[in-house]
């Protein structure tokens, strides 16, 4: 089972870390002449924030002051294969050279619906045996896990900032997308609530943006 905690997240040392975004966009209008630092990241509207957040979509870099810490465990190998391919985040996965191989895997709601589910739980349970005799035979784990499905599960601890998150959910949570990564990033999204309420208002409004 997949399972998705939001470690940390930048706050530029204020409680909101969407204020952050309202002093971006209020250094590049110039506003910093007018008010001070303190007043945009303290004492502006809440109102406002949430405007300057939802309308920030359209210059997006300023979304990048925000970043968040992902601590995700029991994802496939498959999955994390999709997950590294966004580029712009930074990642630190479980090594199978180093690490204890877990005989945890996912089995897909597809394949039990189709009758397979004895035959592939057989495959993989051999799979770990094979494995687990070639290691105590001396052969070196990160040549042992070769024989290793991609059903494994692994844990990543990833950080990622709110422009690239929202580019994510706009590819990941697609229809198109496989489900597995679906079920990932909408757990993150989940997590991201917490932090800022209006998560969803933007995906929205950001991939309507970029289409």
């Amino acid at each position: 089972m997949v399972r998705v905690k939001l470690i940390s997240w930048s706050n530029g040392g204020v409680e909101d870390p969407r204020r952050l975004v309202v002093l971006a966009v209020k250094i590049s209008a110039g506003s910093l002449r007018r008010r001070s630092a303190s007043y945009y990241l303290n004492e502006y509207s809440e109102e406002g924030v949430s405007k300057w957040l939802k309308d920030a979509v359209k210059f997006p870099s300023v979304l990048e002051h925000i970043v968040f810490t992902f601590l995700i465990e029991g994802i496939s190998r498959v999955t994390s294969h999709q997950l590294v391919r966004h580029r712009i985040a930074s990642y630190t996965q479980e090594s199978q050279r180093y690490s204890v191989i877990s005989k945890k895997y996912v089995v897909p709601k597809s394949i039990m619906l189709k009758g397979y589910e004895d035959r592939f739980h057989n495959i993989v349970e051999e799979s770990f045996k094979l494995y687990v005799e070639m290691v105590e035979s001396g052969v070196p784990p990160e040549d042992a896990r070769y024989v290793l499905p991609q059903a494994v599960t692994t844990n990543i601890l990833m950080t990622v900032n709110l422009r690239e998150l929202l580019h994510i959910a706009c590819l990941r949570l697609s229809s198109k997308a496989q489900w597995e990564i679906r079920e990932l990033v909408n757990l993150m999204i989940d997590e991201v609530v917490r932090v800022i309420p209006e998560i969803r208002d933007l995906i929205e409004l950001f991939c309507r943006e970029v289409s």
